[in-house]
């Protein structure tokens, strides 16, 4: 992780703000940025647009998990990192089908980059979002709906994303629906971990079928190992120990830094 401007997520009675904190190496600062709620109910999304964001980073959450205060260290990170970040909510419960999820996704991803695109932030503003380095990241359920989200950008009128992170998937491809093919250029990414269940990695190894016709230099399967401080099972995305931030957050920070040249 870079040493710039740390910000932190505070809630204060209900709303969500970024407040940016000094990290070692720089001054304090007393800029505030909120994180903005867009829509409603399933396709309510919020957006995390830090000054000076380089590119941009949907984050897709695990199932039951439909809240930033569930990822704040995680967004976080990824803020002090340049990268404006979009946590579409896409459920309000935990029966609502794929199709449903999509459509929510569909609706609240648009809103989000429209809103982005608004902004007076670096490379934003002026209209549509051109050049600007868009990045789908899911974990759990998330992990499979970034497959289909990244697939169906271009469809739904959105940037092909530059890089799609499949982060430890509890869930294959939904059966009956098309997971199209990526764009060419789109580098891959799937993480599962050794100790994690074996339903889980049968969900990886579908996604990765799934993905087989994508060019073989622009994707990896990684393998999390299990080590002194880390147990690679289904949480261990979501813990915040060195170990767990060093197997999930760096790796992601370093797809973002290469996609976007640095």
């Amino acid at each position: 992780m870079a040493g710039g401007t740390r910000l932190l997520l505070v809630a204060i009675a209900g709303t969500v703000f970024l407040a940016a904190a000094p990290s070692s190496q720089t001054a304090p600062s007393s800029e505030i940025l909120g994180i903005t709620a867009l829509g409603s109910g399933a396709n309510e999304a919020w957006v995390m647009a830090p000054g000076g964001a380089r590119s941009i980073v949907v984050f897709l959450h695990e199932r039951g998990e439909s809240i930033p205060q569930d990822y704040l260290g995680w967004l976080d990170n990824l803020a002090a990192e340049e990268s404006a970040v979009v946590f579409p909510r896409y459920e309000t419960s935990t029966n609502r089908t794929p199709q449903q999820m999509l459509r929510a996704l569909r609706v609240a991803i648009t809103r989000a980059e429209r809103h982005l695109a608004r902004l007076p932030v670096s490379g934003f503003g002026g209209g549509p979002i051109k050049g600007v380095p868009v990045i789908v990241v899911g974990y759990g359920l998330g992990a499979t709906l970034a497959f289909y989200v990244a697939a169906n950008s271009p469809r739904w009128g959105l940037p092909a994303p530059r890089a799609v992170v499949g982060i430890f998937p509890r869930s294959g491809r939904f059966p009956g629906i098309e997971l199209p093919s990526l764009a060419r250029t789109t580098r891959v990414v799937i993480q599962v971990g050794d100790a994690d269940t074996t339903s889980a990695k049968n969900a990886a190894s579908d996604i990765w079928l799934g993905v087989e016709h994508h060019p073989a230099a622009r994707k990896q399967l990684v393998v999390v190992h299990s080590r002194s401080g880390l147990r690679a099972d289904h949480g261990a995305p979501r813990r915040s120990t060195p170990q767990a931030v060093g197997a999930f957050w760096a790796p992601l920070d370093q797809i973002i830094y290469d996609v976007r040249g640095g």
